[in-house]
């Protein structure tokens, strides 16, 4: 997404990059106490409690506080062994079209995030394991991430209609050696220079 001065599209940013960051410390934080369980189960004998439902609520925080940076850096896995044979004015409009379909599911999961979320609050729901950690956390994360990567899509979606209406692809202008990248399949490759 290109940089803004609008407030609202800077502070969507900005979460966005937060939560990536947070998506980030999860992941080195699962992975750090997965080793600490095999080494005190394997080397030391001694059984493991917590370490694999800490792991997974990490891994979960990992995944939906993610997407949203992951939209924001256009990161996400695309399939485009089709799409890079249509037109550029024919792939911003499938883009603007899947990207409405994204959002939708987005806010849908956000929704129905919130549900579950809230009767987990009202119940009191706790986790089976030994700890019963209250599930009013993990299940938090599924409508906050969903909800911020909502708005990350209305974000490119914004920059998707300025780009159609201007003639840019999508907002942004690509040099000839990234847009040959993209065509050949190589995604995040800087054109390479020439030597004088």
């Amino acid at each position: 997404m290109s940089e803004s001065t609008n407030p609202i599209v800077r502070a969507v940013n900005g979460l966005s990059t937060l939560a990536g960051y947070v998506s980030a410390l999860c992941i080195l934080a699962a992975t750090l106490i997965i080793v600490e369980q095999v080494v005190v189960r394997y080397v030391f004998k001694v059984p493991t409690v917590w370490q694999v439902e800490t792991s997974v609520y990490l891994l979960i925080a990992a995944t939906f506080l993610g997407a949203p940076y992951g939209l924001k850096e256009n990161a996400h896995i695309n399939i485009d062994m089709i799409i890079l044979h249509l037109s550029r004015r024919a792939r911003e409009w499938l883009d603007l079209v899947t990207s409405v379909i994204a959002l939708a599911f987005c806010l849908f999961l956000a929704w129905r995030g919130s549900a579950m979320w809230w009767d987990a609050y009202e119940g009191g729901w706790t986790s089976s394991g030994i700890f019963s950690f209250p599930l009013v956390y993990p299940y938090a994360l599924l409508p906050l991430g969903m909800a911020l990567t909502s708005l990350q899509y209305l974000l490119r979606l914004a920059e998707r209609v300025k780009g159609l209406r201007g003639g840019e692809a999508g907002g942004r202008k690509q040099g000839p050696g990234r847009l040959a990248a993209r065509r050949n399949g190589v995604r995040g490759v800087a054109p390479t220079r020439r030597a004088a």
